[in-house]
């Protein structure tokens, strides 16, 4: 039976990737820093038949991916696969972002990757398995925005080290794969926090930028297939929504029309265009 350990996963991508990989029989250990979700995920699995244990886990803390590491050798051996979700999306213009605010996205968004692979990569290589890790990227990776730089910059290093891990790994027979989702139906606006806006801002914001991405096109059930085919596959990077794949071809055709194009964005627009957009999609949806 092969381990796979998925972090993020007691929500969203996460979870229905978890759920997948238990029903094509792997064993799933469900990491995340919400044990309770962690919990509802692993429950959801074992009552459909499969197998699958949580665990706590700070995918920001070094010494707690080191912990992470030595239990899970010591219950069920080195994994088979390791797939780096946790993630947070913080929104706010460059300057407007505290150094606080960089420095949460560059450690969960970042760091985590680069702590959990270094530790599990290892742990194949001394095994001799022939494993895969998936690193979830983002479509933000490979365009500028002035909405969202942190968030893009801490994905484009995730980008840019899934490729220098692949190129390192080949020779040990270790795959590894950077996933762009796109615009997904999951909660992560909704848990993100928007620079410049007090407490009560902040929770209008969630409550309507964060709902709308509940009828983004693309659901987590899409990304966890498109995970599983990549780790079959030994894909390189996996872009996953419509747009997810029109803005790397735009960006690889011409990066200066891909800024410009971009740069017309602004917070101002997307919150006027937000009420008419979401009763429109409310009525065309029924929800």
């Amino acid at each position: 039976m092969k381990n796979v350990i998925i972090t993020g996963a007691g929500a969203g991508i996460g979870r229905e990737t978890a759920k997948l990989f238990a029903a094509k029989g792997s064993r799933v250990i469900v990491a995340d820093i919400n044990l309770p979700a962690a919990k509802e995920t692993v429950e959801e699995i074992l009552t459909a038949g499969g197998q699958a244990v949580a665990y706590r886990l700070d995918v920001s803390s070094e010494d707690e991916w080191e912990s992470f590491g030595a239990w899970m050798f010591a219950h069920f051996g080195a994994p088979h696969v390791l797939i780096n979700n946790a993630g947070v999306m913080d929104l706010g213009g460059f300057v407007e972002m505290s150094a606080a605010q960089w420095q949460r996205e560059i450690d969960i968004d970042l760091m985590s990757v680069i702590y959990g692979s270094r530790v599990f990569a290892q742990q194949m290589i001394d095994d001799g398995i022939r494993g895969q890790i998936v690193n979830l990227s983002s479509t933000a990776a490979y365009f500028p925005s002035k909405l969202e730089p942190a968030y893009g910059v801490a994905k484009s290093a995730v980008l840019m080290a899934s490729q220098s891990l692949r190129v390192e790994l080949r020779s040990k027979g270790i795959g590894v794969t950077a996933i762009c989702p796109g615009a997904i139906r999951t909660n992560l606006l909704a848990n993100g926090e928007r620079a410049g806006l007090t407490a009560e801002q902040q929770a209008a914001w969630r409550e309507s930028a964060g709902g709308m991405q509940r009828y983004a096109y693309t659901s987590p059930q899409k990304v966890a297939r498109a995970i599983e085919r990549a780790v079959r596959w030994d894909s390189a990077i996996v872009p996953v929504a419509p747009e997810a794949w029109l803005l790397y071809g735009l960006f690889r055709l011409s990066p200066s029309l891909t800024r410009e194009i971009l740069a017309r964005a602004s917070f101002d627009r997307i919150e006027s265009v937000i009420p008419m957009a979401g009763k429109a999609l409310a009525r065309l949806t029924g929800k």
